[in-house]
């Protein structure tokens, strides 16, 4: 930016410092003129505040789904949680009867399964009896499980089976009516993969879950409702 000189002649007697210090008003005025307008905001920076702005969510999005995609969102978490007392194992495990003067059969009412995230994870599997009798049971590694009628393998997914086995113990009542109908449930697809009914005969009702890998689990019981609480290590 030049200085603009407003011309003033000089005579005999012109002081020269006149010249100079008209030129520097008019230099100055047009100098805060032009940074005046420099200082106004223009459309394009509000713009690209507001588009920072709002794609900055969207931008955390691929790590939430990451974190959440080895299991459907729709996996529930069932019954309570896992006992934190004993660290499980792979040995077969034997539950008395509930309460110890339990005579009869018990009815199956439901079998369902859900994971939960104490002590690094695990996938349970829930049998809920009707009333409050819990029947004896077995729960184990089996080479494989098969059908008490006919003899008829019972294919599950993964490379290990838990069998678990009740006495005393139907899915049907005196009328022949299905306590509990579904032969097969679906698992949270970590660890336990799926679980197939494989008796309902002769007080014996037996199912058969396919595990990927033989890993530790627990057994508990839980009252109002009565159930059997099979947890898998993840």
């Amino acid at each position: 930016m030049g200085t603009f000189t407003v011309p003033f002649p000089l005579g005999r007697h012109s002081d020269p410092m006149k010249t100079l210090v008209l030129a520097i008003p008019v230099s100055l005025a047009l100098f805060f003129s032009a940074c005046g307008g420099d200082a106004k905001p223009t459309p394009a920076a509000t713009s690209a505040s507001t588009s920072t702005s709002s794609t900055a969510p969207t931008a955390t999005a691929p790590a939430t789904t990451a974190a959440t995609s080895t299991r459907p969102p729709s996996t529930p978490v069932a019954d309570g949680t896992v006992d934190p007392l004993g660290f499980g194992g792979t040995e077969t495990v034997t539950v008395k009867a509930q309460p110890g003067e339990f005579s009869g059969q018990a009815l199956l009412k439901d079998v369902r399964m859900g994971v939960h995230p104490e002590e690094g994870g695990w996938d349970r599997l829930v049998f809920e009896f009707v009333g409050g009798s819990l029947p004896p049971a077995t729960v184990g590694y089996v080479p494989g499980i098969s059908q008490c009628g006919s003899g008829a393998a019972v294919s599950l997914k993964g490379t290990a089976v838990l069998s678990v086995r009740f006495s005393q113990a139907a899915a049907h009542d005196q009328a022949g009516q299905l306590t509990f109908a579904p032969k097969q449930v679906t698992g949270p697809g970590g660890t336990i993969l799926e679980a197939k009914a494989s008796c309902d005969f002769e007080g014996v009702v037996g199912w058969g879950a396919g595990v990927a890998g033989q890993q530790r689990f627990k057994v508990t019981t839980l009252q109002n409702p009565t159930r059997l609480v099979i947890d898998v290590k993840q």
